[in-house]
């Protein structure tokens, strides 16, 4: 990656991370389909570890209000769900890489816009560890299936919670990108690079959050990452 590149990517996530301080919708629905077009190798690996860094800030800041009790399921759903979604990203060719990120997009988007309520128990925190499983390992995106589980808490414990069970989600699917040879060095140093633009997103967002529109920026998001998940599949396509 080069200086212009890097420079795009911390752009890039920079903004994402205040769009998700501001919205509530996930960094991810910017960032992965635009680091996408700089380039694809910054997907799935490098955009989870760099993500841990603002997971790991958000966490810590507000750890007062984090909430346990399903935790654990949780993560033992988020096992089986990181391997399969490992698996499936190692069979898909590297020209189709844009297809299958753009469509897992689109299902993040749907799910996000949808409304649609989780309630907590022992059962849906299972399944949706795995969702998120598959779907943050095979594209960097599985942030939405868990946010559904907690969008009745307050918004520090939503915060907090969200932040333990993103960064532990991350640990986890890049050790099945590991096992399935799509996380080595190359992917650790392009994490270390994109997390001070994490870091920065995160110092800007606190500036931003009173002065801008919570629902319409949630509606742009959605929108623009529709659109970007839809160029992704078209340049995917035999031909284009």
């Amino acid at each position: 990656m080069g200086f212009e590149e890097l420079a795009a990517a911390t752009l890039v996530v920079a903004l994402g991370s205040v769009v998700q301080a501001i919205s509530g919708v996930g960094a991810g629905f910017l960032i992965v389909p635009l680091l996408a077009w700089i380039d694809v190798g910054l997907i799935p690996g490098p955009v989870v570890l760099g993500s841990m860094s603002l997971s790991g800030v958000m966490g810590y800041r507000e750890r007062r209000h984090i909430q346990f009790a399903h935790m654990p399921l949780i993560f033992l759903g988020l096992i089986p769900g990181a391997v399969a979604g490992g698996y499936l990203l190692s069979r898909v060719s590297f020209d189709r890489l844009g297809m299958m990120f753009g469509t897992v997009m689109l299902i993040a988007i749907a799910i996000t816009a949808s409304g649609f309520r989780i309630p907590l128990t022992r059962g849906s925190a299972g399944l949706a560890g795995a969702v998120a499983g598959v779907m943050g390992t095979s594209s960097g995106i599985g942030a939405p299936v868990l946010a559904l589980l907690y969008q009745d808490q307050s918004g520090p414990k939503v915060r907090a919670t969200l932040a333990v069970l993103y960064a532990g989600a991350s640990f986890l699917i890049i050790i099945s990108l590991f096992v399935f040879g799509k996380f080595g060095i190359i992917e650790v140093a392009s994490g270390l690079l994109l997390m001070p633009g994490y870091l920065l997103g995160y110092a800007l967002s606190h500036r931003l959050t009173a002065r801008i529109d919570t629902g319409g920026t949630r509606a742009a998001v959605l929108l623009v990452s529709a659109v970007a998940a839809l160029s992704l599949m078209l340049q995917s396509l035999p031909g284009i």
